[in-house]
């Protein structure tokens, strides 16, 4: 059986706990956790860790992410099946874009109080990953760019990355608890890692993401920015909280 290793960008130490943490397989210590504290760009502390584990598979995770009971068993029979569909893959993850723009996702999302997306059957060619979690091949040669800044886009451009060098991309039915906050704004942040992205992958746009898509057109990004702020605010009266137990909400939805 092909061996795991999650890491995570952590800053807060009680949601930590709360739910990546808590995860069965993690807190019994069955699959090994690093937390990399403080960083200031979350390709570029993944990027390092690339270059130092020895596992087969890498998983890059949230710290607001809940792995159910028996994930990690389910992950290994998920990538027993895609090894067969596909030798060539390189990342998976467990949302994201196709190719055609499509949404893609069966997981829990506390930042809007119900399952993002719906199950489906085999896995699904990605175009973009969202960053709650990447799951890296370590034998595909496919790794983080140290140079991405703050902590937005690296799911796209790992995915980027892999076709450039041939290798292929999945989005995979295998439920979690993102135990997340609601997302109002685009922040500072997340356009200095969507420039850097223009600018890298210029000829490949316009190229799908799970926020927006990736365009040289600076007038529509800002169009399509306030568009999803003005949709989040009309959202915010609904707004629901994070779960204390993320436990008893994977049971509930019989995740576990």
């Amino acid at each position: 059986m092909s061996s795991f290793h999650v890491y995570c960008v952590a800053n807060d130490g009680k949601i930590l706990a709360r739910d990546l943490q808590s995860s069965p397989d993690i807190a019994n210590q069955v699959v090994p956790l690093s937390v990399l504290w403080n960083e200031t760009s979350a390709s570029a502390a993944y990027a390092r860790a690339l270059t130092t584990s020895e596992a087969d598979l890498l998983i890059f995770a949230h710290q607001d992410l809940y792995l159910p009971r028996g994930w990690f068993n389910r992950l290994a029979r998920v990538i027993d099946r895609l090894d067969r569909l596909d030798q060539n893959w390189a990342v998976i993850g467990l949302a994201g874009r196709t190719h055609s723009g499509a949404f893609v996702a069966n997981v829990w999302d506390s930042g809007v109080g119900c399952v993002a997306g719906a199950p489906f059957a085999d896995p699904v060619r990605a175009a973009s990953l969202d960053e709650l979690v990447l799951i890296v091949r370590r034998a595909a040669s496919v790794g983080f760019d140290p140079q991405l800044p703050c902590f937005h886009l690296y799911g796209t451009d790992l995915v980027l990355s892999a076709e450039a060098k041939g290798k292929t991309a999945y989005i995979i039915n295998l439920p979690a608890i993102h135990n997340s906050k609601p997302v109002r704004r685009l922040g500072r942040d997340y356009i200095a890692a969507y420039r850097f992205m223009v600018g890298k992958w210029r000829d490949q746009l316009p190229w799908p993401t799970v926020p927006l898509p990736l365009t040289a057109n600076r007038f529509l990004f800002a169009a399509r920015r306030l568009r999803l702020r003005c949709k989040a605010s009309l959202r915010a009266s609904t707004d629901f909280p994070p779960l204390l137990d993320p436990a008893a909400k994977a049971r509930e939805l019989n995740y576990e």
